[in-house]
């Protein structure tokens, strides 16, 4: 399990950095692009000959963008929640019913990275995302 969300995670870092560059950019070269990217972000594993990996990358073309970014940071702060508020593993109400109160009841009333540091009681933190 944890290798497939490792692969799926350095997918998502892949996407991003492609995303920046072909922003970025002037006259990007899809292909290689990814071609330089991809042995770097992906462990040293190679582009398989013959495969278009860009094509896979929809966001590029359907103008949401920033998915990628947003859904891996998300991974980030869910997986520092439960290492720092539910370290034991088992579901805990008053936790729960916390964190409905300080983030989710708040809806768009503030910025979400003062709710979570609200809740957290610290700023959030990479470190458990990278454990896990």
């Amino acid at each position: 399990m944890k290798s497939a969300k490792h692969s799926n995670s350095l997918q998502e870092i892949l996407y991003c950095l492609f995303d920046q560059r072909i922003y970025s950019d002037v006259d990007v070269d899809f292909r290689q692009l990814i071609r330089s990217l991809h042995p770097k972000v992906m462990l040293g594993l190679p582009v398989v000959e013959g495969t278009n990996h860009a094509s896979c990358f929809p966001r590029a073309v359907i103008g949401s963008e920033a998915t990628c970014y947003s859904r891996l940071w998300s991974e980030v702060f869910a997986a520092d929640i439960f290492a720092s508020q539910f370290e034991d593993g088992h579901p805990n109400l008053y936790m729960g019913l916390q964190f409905r109160d300080k983030v989710l009841a708040q809806g768009g009333g503030n910025e979400a990275m003062e709710l979570l540091t609200s809740f957290l009681g610290r700023e959030p933190s990479t470190q458990a995302y990278i454990e896990s």
